[in-house]
Parts: structure tokens; sequence; C-alpha cells
């Protein structure tokens, strides 16, 4: 063999170690890095997960880069924000001086409602898609308020307020004013129903006493028609214009029904009643209310008229066990007129007094008649008899 061919025969068993000390070297480093991989899978998935996250602001994006969900830090506290598909934020949660907050927005971004902490508690609103508060609920200092807002503003159409003293409910016209008013306390409840003028027209509920009671006013609040318990009964009023005058039904538990017509002063005018012997009482007053004829049945059962001047009786019709009886009295109250069935003789008596009531002149029907006449102190007598 030549040198030259014993130097290529060298080459060629060189290269044929270079090539096998390469195939080893790379089948070492993949077994290597595969080994190395697998550690380092194995160290990542048994690593213990971090106990703290800290970051000043968290995004999540969408599959278009664009934020859905924030999370972030204000000078109040923390806040999260929701967005939808459209770029509009919807939803937000957040801290407040008073405590949390949690509003809710449309797809065009107005406010559509929220739960909000304030000073005396918590508060509950929804809006409309103009912004404008339709409704709200809110713990007050002492109770709750609930409120419906008109449907062109925020002033309130109807209102339900709760307290420790009295639960209270108000309809509102459209102008504001109120128009219903209904609550309940210890002292009993009511119904009203107001005017334009803001006076009360018509009420149903209870009195002072807890009574039952109702109330109908004209529009300036003069009560005209009402109605409620007396003692140990029912009354029923019809008022003039005025409020004063009018017309009183009415019972009482003693002794029964009565009637009452008032002039516009207030005044009675006629009344009839039930009196204390259960019999029935008529009585006719002046203007200033005192009687002026009285009819009503008297103590023997028997019917009675009496005519009055002042405080002073001045006439008297009635029945007695025997007859008929007419009296007529002086201003002292002395009867110096007597006209009736005589009770010591046959037929009629007619009696002449003096201001003192002593018979000075007295006439009976006899089977002959007598007339006679009288001393000043009833002692002596003169007959006229017929010739």
């Amino acid at each position: 063999m030549t040198p030259i061919e014993t130097r290529l025969e060298q080459i060629e068993k060189q290269l044929q170690l270079i090539k096998r000390q390469r195939r080893l070297e790379r089948r070492v480093g993949l077994a290597c890095a595969t080994m190395l991989a697998a550690t380092a899978l194995i160290g990542f998935t048994r690593a213990p997960a971090p106990e703290v996250l800290q970051a000043s602001r968290l995004e999540i994006l969408d599959a278009d880069g664009k934020i859905t969900c924030l999370l972030s830090s204000t000078p109040t506290g923390g806040q999260v924000d929701v967005w939808a598909k459209g770029g509009a934020n919807i939803a937000r949660l957040s801290s407040s001086e008073s405590g949390g907050d949690l509003a809710l927005w449309n797809s065009a971004g107005k406010p559509v409602a929220g739960i909000f902490a304030n000073s005396t508690g918590g508060r509950v609103e929804v809006t409309r898609g103009n912004g404008q508060v339709a409704a709200f609920f809110e713990a007050t200092k002492d109770g709750s308020d609930f409120v419906l807002t008109h449907s062109d503003s925020e002033e309130a159409s109807m209102q339900f307020s709760v307290n420790a003293e009295r639960s209270v409910g108000i309809v509102n016209r459209q102008n504001t004013k109120q128009a219903l008013r209904f609550g309940a306390s210890d002292k009993g409840s009511a119904f009203s129903v107001m005017s334009d003028a803001e006076k009360e027209i018509a009420y149903l509920g209870s009195d002072t006493k807890q009574s039952g009671m109702f109330r109908l006013a004209q529009n300036d609040g003069a009560t005209m028609i009402e109605g409620g318990m007396a003692e140990g009964g029912g009354e029923f009023f019809v008022h003039q214009s005025n409020g004063a005058g009018g017309c009183v039904f009415g019972n009482t538990m003693a002794r029964g029904g009565y009637v009452e017509i008032r002039n516009h002063d207030g005044k009675s005018a006629v009344s009839l009643e039930v009196q204390e012997n259960l019999g029935g009482r008529a009585s006719v007053r002046t203007a200033t209310g005192q009687i002026a004829a009285l009819m009503d049945q008297g103590k023997d059962e028997s019917g009675t008229v009496q005519i009055y001047a002042g405080a002073s009786r001045i006439a008297a019709l009635g029945g007695s066990p025997i007859g008929g009886l007419l009296n007529l009295f002086n201003l002292k109250g002395k009867a110096v007129v007597v006209t009736g069935v005589a009770s010591d003789a046959d037929g009629g008596l007619f009696s002449l007094r003096n201001g003192n009531g002593q018979q000075t002149v007295r006439a009976v029907a006899q089977p002959n008649g007598e007339v006679a006449s009288y001393s000043s102190d009833g002692m002596r007598k003169r007959v006229l008899m017929a010739p």
C-alpha cells in the first residue's frame, strides 16, 4: 500500500470515529434535555401556590384585546367594573365613605339599578332608561321609606313610611300635592282624601277614643257630613256650608235616639229626643238656644205642652188622672190662670190667682154652677149664684 492510500485510509477512519462521537453526543444531550424537562415539569406541578398575588390593577381581556373586567383601587377602597361586548360599562361594585355600592347600567350607559350604603343604613333604587329614579327603598333614622315617582319626574307619586310611632302612606297628584293619605298608629288608623287645595275632604278612621268615624267636607275643608260614636251610640251630622248649622241624628245607650236641627250659628232650633222616663220630648228654641216651646210626656204618663218666655214657663197644657189642664204662669213661675177638669166637683174648673199664686176667683161647673171670689188670704169666700 502506497503512503497516499495509507493516509486516506487513516483519514476515513477518523471521520467515522467523529460521526459516532457526534451521534452519541446528540443522544446524551437529548436524554439530558428530556430529564431536565421532566424534572422541571415535576417541580412546577408540585411547587406550592403563592400565598399573596399583588397588583395595583388587574384587567381581563377578550379575544379582541378589549377590557371585559377590571379590578382596581380607588381613593375610597376597591372597585370592580364589568363591560358588555358592545363596550358599555354595565356593572360596578365599589366602596364608598359609607360602605359598599353596587351600580348597574344599561347598554346605553344609563343607570338602571343600584344598592348603596348610607349614613342611616341601606338604599335600593331603580331608575328609568333616562336616568331618572323610578322607585327607591331605604332605611331611615328610625324606620324605612318606600317611594314611587311620577313617570316624567323624580317627584314622589306614592310613599310609604314606617317609624317607631306610626305607619303612613301618601299618594300625590302630578302637581306633587297630596291626593290620598292613610296610616296607623297606637292611637288608631285613618284614610283621608285631600282636595287640590290640600284640604281634607273625606275621612274614614277613628277618633281620639279609637271609635269609628267618617267625615265629608267641601273643597275648602269645611265639614259637611260626619258620623261617629257617641255615649253608647252613634251620631250623624249634616252641616251647613259654614260648618256650624245643620242637623244631628244620634242615639244614646241609656235612653234612645235624638234629632237636633241647628241654626246658622250652631244653636239648637228644634230637637226631638227620648227623655229620662223613656218618653218622648220635642222642643223649639230661640235663636240663642233657650227653650221656647216644649212638648213631652209627663211623669204621670200624660202628654204636656209648655211655652216659655226666656227661662220662665208662662203656659202649660197637660193631662191629669181626671182630665186635661191649662195653666198660665207669671214670670215668677206662679200659676195665675188655671182651667181644666175640677178635682172636687163635676165638670170644668176656672181659677184666677194673684201674683203669689193665691186663688181669688173660682168658677166650677156643678149641677147649678158656681162662681166664687176669695179674700187675699183665702179665708173668706163669696159665692155668686144664678137667680
